[in-house]
């Protein structure tokens, strides 16, 4: 699971809603430090400023009610679970679609670059796990791909393994053998950062992939980070084979198997240049293989 850098409570309640007031929760994903601010005495009005760390993000929650916003625009409307748009100059999610008459459980708006912005939840919330998974399916992960987007980061469908300080990812969407995966390196000693979660960001001109908390069946995951060193598409095979992937089909290939900001189009242009950039830098190969260990010792005996 990601880090909980710092979590405490103090208990009083809110005068307004009656819910508990917490002291900050501080999380770390993907290498993003993310506040959560419940005080309302912690300047919460307006934008938020920049910080001169674009890693460090700060979100100012508020428990027991949800703002009326008008002059909604759609940017993306899944007409189920989940939707987004603008008010003004600021992006807005919520966990309903626009044409929905209930009202959202959780909102949360959006400050200038996405540096922060404040969180509202209908319902005050007394179980931190809510927090630390950042408010659950699909919230969560359509909240950091959010917060990538302008970080030179992607969230793909993959599995992580860190194997003697070799990271290894292995992509490959559902049934594709991820979680299969994991167990074989597991059982050969490697850590597994995530079975079907992996983020990656590209800093001071490396690709580096980082653990999730949003795991597949294979449950033990890690928030450590390490270069990514070889990309493998999965596939199920006859045998275990190692097959060459360059150019746009390694591209195509890796954006099949991620989740990219398509609702706005600046947000696409980074994400695909930041995968041509990967998939350039990085040797990138299918893998056919068979769910027993004789994978891991073919490209352990290959790239090792």
């Amino acid at each position: 699971m990601q880090r909980v850098l710092r979590k405490t409570s103090t208990g009083d309640p809110d005068p307004a809603t009656g819910a508990d007031v917490n002291d900050p929760i501080s999380l770390e994903i993907g290498g993003l430090r993310i506040l959560l601010q419940f005080r309302r005495n912690s300047g919460d009005r307006g934008e938020i400023n920049p910080e001169k760390d674009q890693d460090r993000i700060t979100f100012h929650v508020r428990q027991g009610h949800i703002p009326e916003i008008k002059n909604k625009s759609k940017v993306f409307d899944s007409h189920y679970v989940w939707s987004l748009f603008t008010s003004g100059s600021r992006y807005c999610l919520q966990d309903v679609n626009l044409s929905s008459p209930l009202q959202p459980a959780t909102l949360i708006r959006f400050a200038r670059n996405f540096q922060g912005g404040e969180i509202y939840l209908k319902k005050p919330v007394r179980d931190e796990s809510v927090y630390i998974d950042l408010f659950g399916y699909p919230i969560n992960q359509i909240l950091m791909i959010l917060l990538l987007s302008f970080r030179r980061g992607i969230l793909v469908h993959a599995c992580g393994i860190e194997d003697g300080g070799r990271g290894y990812l292995f992509l490959g969407n559902s049934t594709h053998g991820k979680s299969t995966v994991a167990k074989l390196w597991h059982e050969h000693g490697a850590t597994v950062l995530n079975d079907d979660r992996i983020i990656i960001r590209e800093k001071n001109g490396t690709f580096r992939m980082y653990g999730t908390p949003w795991h597949g069946t294979f449950t033990e995951t890690s928030s450590n980070s390490l270069p990514v060193e070889k990309i493998f598409f999965l596939t199920h095979g006859k045998k275990n084979l190692l097959v060459p992937k360059t150019g746009s089909e390694a591209v195509s290939m890796l954006l099949t198997r991620s989740f990219p900001p398509f609702w706005d189009t600046l947000m696409m242009e980074q994400a695909l240049k930041l995968m041509a950039g990967l998939t350039e830098s990085i040797p990138c190969f299918e893998l056919h293989f068979l769910p027993d260990g004789e994978v891991v010792d073919l490209i352990r005996r290959v790239h090792q």
